[in-house]
């Protein structure tokens, strides 16, 4: 092993444990999946290649200019050809003669160019275009969708790890109060204000906190994973978020009406526009194929050169002005009939035309129903946030008052637990219900196409 790698090997055996990586920010998170998730790439992809198919297309309507160069030897070999000779005049007569034919060997030398300019084809190739081209804004425009899909997503995912990350805090929380209620049991039984039944029931509430805690931990690490590969990453059991501040006083406004929410939608959706684009190119289908019912024009010029020496003044690659053909002309080709082929492509692109246009029309229908649902998805969950923020401070104050009539003797263990089962799962209610309020308007965004 050279020196260099042992001085790296042992620098790393010295530095210990590689540190763990950074806690991400939401919008560190949402600029990692612009830049990785591998459904917004495939998008991309697709963006791509429509914008390389609507650059080919002008193909049709540009002219193609073509070089030919031959480089070779010819050789014929002897033989006989039968050829018709007159013998007399009047009246005419002829015989036939059997003439041989040498050997030949002679090199073969040719350059040519080739110049074609299409003139007219019932406009199919403008047609093309234009087809090629609203498929080319239909990509970008999915594109778009599959960003506003992606972002959505990622917040949801990124909540669910905040979420998983606070409810094993409020379930440490509980354990560490569980604990504490078995100290307080444990002392009380000393001086014979407990009984001995209650120590254990403390204990298995205690169990019960911690085998929540480690149960919540494997939750944590599967929302971990996801968010990673929403990210466009590996799997990481390990990665680290950072939480917005404003999940611990949450702002949540009032939506505007749903009228209000469909009109923008329709307005902003990607996915709207992607979908007219795609009727605009069905629609030039038809036009392309109505082309084969109309003659197909071009002009055509050709100069070629053919010698049997490569170089001189007749030579292949001599004199531009001699040992040359030249043809310049205007070819007409009509297909009078073909078998109904046209007729059925014309009937199928019309086919696709109305398939477009129903489609375009269920995009709309199914971005109401999202809108609506996204609507009331949040409205719900707001007000189950402010529900939540009351049954909390009810359950401090009744925890609150069940630890002052214990201590008074005037409780029971029983409802010291309850107490703090209550406060637990208020905590974890009011979590839930701002985490859910909170993707609820990441979707209600994605929905209407953008941030309200």
């Amino acid at each position: 092993m050279p020196s260099s790698r042992i001085l790296l090997a042992l620098a790393a055996l010295a530095a210990g444990p590689a540190a763990a990586a950074a806690p991400i920010t939401l919008d560190e998170a949402l600029a990692l999946a612009a830049r990785s998730n591998l459904d917004l790439r495939l998008a991309g992809n697709d963006r791509s290649g429509a914008e390389v198919d609507a650059y080919g297309s002008y193909a049709g309507v540009l002219p193609r200019l073509d070089l030919q160069a031959q480089f070779g030897n010819q050789y014929s070999a002897y033989g006989q050809q039968i050829t018709i000779a007159p013998v007399q005049i009047n009246p005419v007569a002829y015989e036939k003669l059997i003439v041989p034919t040498p050997a030949v060997d002679f090199e073969s030398y040719l350059f040519g160019l080739q110049l074609s300019l299409p003139l007219f084809d019932g406009f199919t190739s403008w047609a093309r275009i234009a087809q090629s081209e609203a498929l080319s804004r239909a990509a970008a425009r999915q594109y778009d969708e599959a960003a506003l899909a992606t972002a959505a997503n990622v917040i949801a995912l990124f909540y669910e790890v905040v979420r998983a990350e606070k409810s094993r805090a409020v379930l440490d929380e509980a354990a560490r109060r569980s604990g504490e209620l078995v100290r307080r049991t444990d002392a009380l039984y000393q001086a014979g204000r407990a009984a001995r039944a209650d120590t254990y029931a403390a204990r298995v509430t205690l169990g019960n906190d911690r085998i929540a805690v480690e149960q919540q931990s494997a939750r944590l690490a599967e929302a971990r994973v996801a968010l990673s590969l929403g990210l466009g990453r590996e799997a990481d059991p390990d990665l680290r978020v950072v939480a917005p501040e404003a999940l611990e006083a949450p702002v949540f406004l009032d939506p505007p009406p749903l009228a209000e929410l469909l009109e923008l939608a329709k307005a902003r959706r990607p996915v709207v526009a992607a979908g007219q684009e795609r009727l605009r190119a069905a629609a030039e289908d038809v036009r392309a194929a109505q082309g084969g019912y109309w003659p197909a024009v071009s002009a055509q010029a050709s100069y070629v050169r053919q010698s049997p020496w490569l170089y001189g003044t007749f030579g292949a690659y001599g004199d531009p002005t001699q040992q040359y053909v030249a043809t310049v002309g205007v070819n007409v080709n009509w297909n009078l009939f073909e078998g109904r082929a046209t007729s059925a492509a014309v009937q199928r692109a019309r086919v696709g035309r109305e398939r477009a246009e129903l489609a375009a029309q269920q995009a709309v229908q199914q971005l109401t129903s999202e809108v609506a649902r996204a609507r009331s998805s949040y409205v719900t969950l707001v007000r189950s946030s402010a529900i939540a923020e009351e049954n909390l401070r009810a359950a401090q104050e009744n925890l609150r008052l069940a630890k002052v009539r214990f201590e008074a003797g005037a409780a029971t263990q029983l409802e010291i637990t309850d107490a703090l089962l209550k406060l637990t799962q208020a905590e974890l209610a009011l979590l839930g219900a701002r985490v859910d309020a909170i993707v609820a308007r990441a979707d209600l965004n994605r929905a209407v196409g953008g941030a309200l």
